[in-house]
């Protein structure tokens, strides 16, 4: 009898474990966990990597297939993308397995690639590697990063003709680093 007791509760326990276990590995956008910094996302599933207009905190501008805000680091030059290793860590990188595509409201001349050092494919948009911001919590609405002062020059979302949104009227904002401001 204590045998057949023990049982249930070792499949219970087997249950919640692989429940856990899926739940822990499992995200809306199919790819990966915004709040783990230094995380590239790779485009969900077998689509490719799409930019289109979208809806933000911060006003229409530029977001992923899922919604989330893409930024353009000032620091970057045209096709080159200067973020990496701690930078890259809290704004990672927009990359694409394949040529991305323009969705709404985006212009299809203006989407394309470039190769970043490490390897792998960025996406770019006139000419601007984009990135996401690990703060924004993943939410498709989110863009906390526009117009803020981080590893040495300003982060902007970007318009559908790829220029960045006007400020957002306080003044640029820095990201607060352990006591020190960077």
């Amino acid at each position: 009898m204590r045998e057949a007791s023990a049982a249930p509760g070792a499949v219970l326990v087997a249950f919640l474990v692989t429940a856990g276990t899926l739940a822990g590995g499992c995200s809306r956008d199919g790819g990966g966990d915004m709040a783990t910094p230094g995380r590239t996302l790779p485009a969900p599933g077998e689509l490719p990597a799409t930019v289109r207009m979208g809806t933000t905190a911060r006003g229409r501008a530029l977001v992923d297939e899922m919604g989330r805000a893409l930024y353009r680091f000032a620091r970057d030059g045209r096709n080159r993308p200067t973020c990496r290793g701690g930078c890259a860590a809290m704004w990672p990188p927009f990359t694409a397995g394949r040529r991305p595509r323009a969705g709404e409201g985006a212009r299809a001349d203006l989407v394309g690639v470039v190769r970043r050092a490490g390897g792998g494919l960025q996406v770019t948009y006139a000419g601007h590697p984009l990135y996401r911001y690990a703060r924004d919590d993943g939410l498709p609405t989110e863009a906390e990063g526009h117009d803020l002062w981080d590893h040495g020059a300003e982060w902007y979302l970007l318009d559908a003709a790829g220029r960045p949104l006007p400020p957002d009227g306080g003044g640029v904002r820095r990201v607060p680093r352990e006591g020190t401001d960077r």
